[in-house]
């Protein structure tokens, strides 16, 4: 039995070498060129191109509301009607005043009649006083006109109308209510031409370009839908960090205002690139490096790649096709000796 157990320990120790350091196992990724797409993957949320705020020109008590929020309305169509008494009141006056001033330009234009048929047998001062007083009358009168339409307008802006077709999207007024000029009364849009409105963060957003295409899959639906970008801010908004961007849907789509969409942008597609996880790059400073599996050994290689918020990258510089690239070199330094797994 001794003897037996001599002769394992010779076999373990001439086959498992225990006293020597064994090479490290690790996985690699030999690399190979290949097509590679840059997605940049942002949220937004539907919106529709055309989408205006009612407001209230004047101050006033909401009489009459003849919206509800989602009624499809045309535009000039009324949505509130707002306590005219006082506004009719200055259009009554004025009418009155201009029916007055009327009738004194009739009088006016008489008076001159008389003088013109007297001719030579009336002095001339008088011909010359009646034609001032009719000209005095007609501008009265042309006055009164203008007055009286100013006070109509008046009038007019006290009922509140569409600006364009669309869809009620909100209502903030109920009947009664005090309206405010400031007030936000309802939000109109129109909903047969929607997009998607996001921003992107400043580190990327020098790559976004009007016509960039984009695959948009809104919330609850598993196909994504084409669009592409349609605008690009020509500012960063200092508060944030981000660009807005606004995707059109290729198609039109029939969603809800608000609805979130996962969008990703297709910023460029290279024909032949070599791509490494980014997970393999070590960043020291301001140089970045991988690993690869040179001659049993691990090998610091510097690497120039573009950076990009993806899974893989583009690397550019210090890789060649065929080069054994350890996935993940956490805990491995470089001259460590190590075997793929």
């Amino acid at each position: 039995m001794v003897v037996i157990c001599i002769v394992a320990a010779i076999a373990y120790g001439a086959i498992e070498r225990p006293w020597e350091t064994k090479p490290t196992t690790v996985a690699v990724e030999v690399m190979k060129s290949g097509p590679f797409t840059q997605v940049l993957a942002v949220n937004g949320r539907v919106a529709a191109r055309e989408s205006v705020p009612v407001r209230s020109s004047v101050s006033g008590q909401a009489m009459e509301v003849m919206a509800e929020e989602g009624d499809v309305i045309a535009e000039n169509d009324t949505l509130v009607v707002l306590d005219t008494a006082q506004p009719k009141s200055v259009v009554e006056q004025a009418q009155a005043a201009l029916e007055a001033g009327m009738v004194r330009q009739a009088q006016a234009q008489a008076t001159f009649d008389r003088a013109v048929a007297l001719g030579d047998n009336a002095p001339r001062s008088s011909r010359e006083d009646a034609e001032l007083a009719l000209a005095a009358a007609t501008n009265e009168v042309a006055r009164l006109h203008a007055a009286l339409d100013q006070a109509k307008s008046q009038l007019d802006q006290y009922t509140v109308r569409a600006p364009l077709d669309g869809v009620v999207l909100s209502r903030s007024i109920d009947r009664g209510q005090l309206v405010d000029p400031q007030a936000e009364l309802f939000q109109i849009a129109d909903l047969t031409d929607l997009l998607v409105e996001t921003d992107v963060d400043e580190l990327y957003s020098s790559r976004i370009t009007d016509g960039l295409p984009a695959l948009l899959k809104p919330v609850g639906e598993t196909v994504a839908r084409k669009g592409s970008v349609v605008f690009a801010a020509p500012r960063v908004d200092p508060a944030t960090g981000g660009r807005a961007i606004k995707i059109a849907f290729d198609e039109p789509v029939d969603l809800p205002v608000g609805l979130t969409v996962n969008a990703n942008v297709i910023v460029s597609e290279t024909p032949n690139a070599l791509t490494v996880p980014r997970g393999a790059i070590v960043n020291d400073g301001a140089e970045s490096h991988v690993l690869v599996l040179e001659n049993g050994k691990a090998t610091n290689r510097q690497v120039t790649f573009s950076d990009w918020p993806a899974d893989r990258v583009i690397v550019t510089e210090g890789l060649e096709e065929g080069d054994a690239v350890i996935v993940d070199p956490t805990g491995i330094a470089d001259g460590q000796s190590v075997v793929a797994q």
